[in-house]
């Protein structure tokens, strides 16, 4: 049965009920070879229905992998709607979402059909390849995969969009030394087809990620303390998503577990920080055009000239908030209720060059990061970092390693003296919280001050 013509909308109508149903076919493929072997290499093929039920400000969730199988999951929802609303104490709430009706694709030049499973395997080689440039590399994992996701969402007050997202994923990790071990990552992809390899080659890409650990073998350890640091892009996108980016989710507002509860209005960062939420990027890991509650994806400002704009929203919390939905309500799968999640989050430019970023008597250039812990209820947080050089009157100096990040959220935004004139956002990954979407980040090289963990 084909999941995706057979459904009868009508089968969504309860009295007193918002019904939603996501009907989901997804196929992931990956070939992956660690230290020259061929490890994995699958074609990966799911199909399922999930489906929310709310009465009385109550929601009930069923999902099924077994497409034949529809009804039944309606109906379970429905009963544990009903049921939940009679057992809960939570304050309920209303939903009046949009009608919307639509189907979209992100456009794409060479899809993952187009590319034989042989082919992603000698893509996965390649990478590996470029990653073994050296003798003193003692591990490698090289990964090449792509996913191809259609939805149909359909609700009980008449929505129905139809959605296809393609994306590219490829990965090396490369471990070099002898007594001690250094690590260098490289990814590249996005909502994109295997153009991408037009842009970067696979040997490139590992060649890389070699490189950068070979560098950092040689490195020194930094002493630490509070330091101007200037962030590149990548770091700066660690920061903005971990450190801001959750804090601004409503659901953790609501747990009362964000240092930003209460501050809808209230300047929190330095003059000219603007700060996006959009899944409307192109290309981009976190782009896509409906979330997984029907609500159009659009750009959503949390930072405007440094003050507090908005949160990112859901159906519920932007009901309990009094506002109107972001297109934040997303989830991993057919079988995961949808969360409030991030999409595509980043600093906006400003008008510094980078000579007049370093233009300062001593500080440290802060390039990549390797994640970390955030605390959203205190506003600490605590980074890796990638690479790590010295600035000493306006000039790049020597490499440090093993070096780390940290401080508050708000002191950092509040701290920032020089946003600029460059923007990249190009670090694809997967943001977890109790379940996984892909999400990029980034922005310009900025410059702050901040706590730095070394010797």
């Amino acid at each position: 049965m084909d999941i995706f013509e057979s459904f009868n909308p009508d089968n969504l109508k309860f009295p007193n009920c918002f019904v939603d149903i996501r009907l989901q076919k997804r196929i992931n493929n990956i070939a992956n070879v660690e230290n020259g072997k061929l490890e994995e290499v699958s074609s990966n093929g799911q199909a399922g229905v999930g489906v929310r039920a709310l009465v009385n400000g109550a929601w009930g969730f069923s999902s099924t992998n077994n497409t034949e199988d529809v009804q039944r999951c309606i109906d379970s929802a429905y009963r544990i709607a009903v049921a939940t609303s009679r057992a809960s104490k939570r304050d309920s709430f209303e939903i009046d979402p949009p009608i919307l009706k639509g189907r979209s694709e992100n456009k794409i030049k060479i899809g993952p059909d187009d590319v034989s499973l042989e082919e992603k395997i000698e893509y996965a080689y390649e990478i590996e390849k470029g990653a073994k440039i050296n003798d003193l590399v003692k591990n490698t994992v090289s990964t090449c995969s792509d996913s191809i996701n259609e939805q149909l969402y359909i609700n009980s007050i008449g929505s129905e969009i139809y959605q296809k997202t393609t994306r590219v994923y490829l990965k090396s990790v490369v471990t070099s030394g002898t007594d001690s071990l250094q690590m260098g990552y490289e990814v590249m992809g996005g909502t994109r087809g295997y153009e991408v390899l037009k842009e970067k080659t696979p040997s490139d890409l590992g060649k890389e990620a070699c490189e950068k650990s070979i560098r950092l073998l040689s490195a020194k350890k930094v002493s630490g303390g509070e330091k101007t640091v200037v962030l590149d892009p990548k770091i700066l996108g660690v920061f903005v998503h971990e450190a801001l980016g959750h804090a601004c989710e409503a659901d953790i507002v609501l747990q009362g577990d964000s240092i930003l509860e209460g501050k809808i209005g209230e300047k929190i960062g330095a003059d000219g920080v603007h700060i996006y939420d959009d899944p409307t990027l192109l290309e981009k890991n976190g782009t896509y055009f409906f979330d997984d509650e029907g609500i159009k994806a659009q750009k959503t400002c949390l930072l405007e000239d440094g003050v507090l704009r908005s949160y990112l929203h859901n159906l519920e919390t932007a009901s309990r908030f009094k506002t109107t939905p972001t297109g934040n309500g997303r989830a991993q799968s057919f079988s995961s209720r949808p969360l409030v999640r991030m999409s595509n989050v980043y600093m906006a430019s400003g008008d510094h060059s980078f000579e007049e970023l370093i233009d300062i008597k001593e500080g440290l250039y802060v390039k990549g990061g390797r994640g970390g812990q955030v605390e959203t209820a205190k506003g600490l947080f605590t980074f890796g970092c990638e690479e790590v050089y010295e600035i000493t009157n306006g000039e790049i100096g020597k490499l440090y390693r093993d070096v780390s990040l940290s401080g508050n959220t708000l002191e950092i935004l509040k701290n920032i003296e020089g946003i600029g004139k460059d923007f990249d956002v190009g670090s694809p990954g997967s943001c977890g919280k109790g379940q996984y979407v892909p999400v990029d980040d980034g922005g310009p090289h900025i410059r702050t001050r901040a706590l730095v963990g070394g010797e």
